[in-house]
């Protein structure tokens, strides 16, 4: 009878014993990455005028696969005494929307993204006698544009990328009309968790 209960706790042991052996299944998940640095924007004011604008990106990226992945990006740049007025021009931008990786060979990537959203914009605005009047607009804004990401470990990138962005200001101190900006990031990239790895 003892032999009989031996046995059958052997049994029902073993395959206990055998599946702690078997490694354990990796985790899935989307990968998240922040990102902070340098932008610079070409900006059309009271046209044909156009000023530079320096200031920070700063942006968060979920990538639910190697090829895709959704970004959330905070923009702000300023240029001061424009034009000699003695008004400084700014933009602030706020932009979400898509991000695809065609080509990638584990530490060099290139990326896609169109973004939409919204920009203010401020800055001097011409009065018609020869002054100044300050003003701002805060209308929809997109973005599309490009460029490629160098990952140095694990965790830390340098991303480099130029966009199209397109905001709204006054031509008049009636008319708003849509413009045409030229945008470049350098940021330093860092990674916090995910097997979405390109």
């Amino acid at each position: 009878m003892k032999t009989n209960w031996k046995l059958a706790f052997c049994f029902l042991l073993c395959p206990t014993l055998a599946l702690a052996q078997l490694p354990a299944a990796s985790g899935s998940g989307p990968a998240v990455s922040g990102s902070i640095g340098y932008s610079y924007l070409n900006l059309p004011m009271n046209s044909p005028n156009r000023i530079n604008l320096n200031g920070v990106d700063a942006s968060i990226t979920v990538d639910f696969h190697p090829h895709l992945g959704a970004k959330v990006d905070i923009n702000y740049v300023r240029a001061a005494n424009v034009f000699g007025t003695g008004h400084h021009s700014d933009v602030l931008s706020y932009l979400v929307g898509p991000v695809f990786y065609p080509t990638g060979n584990g530490r060099l990537t290139s990326y896609a993204q169109a973004l939409v959203g919204g920009a203010r914009v401020t800055g001097p605005i011409p009065n018609g006698t020869n002054g100044f009047l300050r003003g701002y607009v805060n209308r929809p804004s997109w973005a599309f544009g490009g460029g490629i990401e160098y990952r140095i470990s694990s965790s830390f990138a340098f991303r480099t990328g130029a966009d199209y962005l397109h905001t709204y200001y006054f031509d008049s101190p009636t008319t708003i009309r849509g413009q045409n900006d030229f945008r470049m990031i350098g940021s330093v990239v860092y990674r916090w968790s995910g097997n979405a790895h390109r």
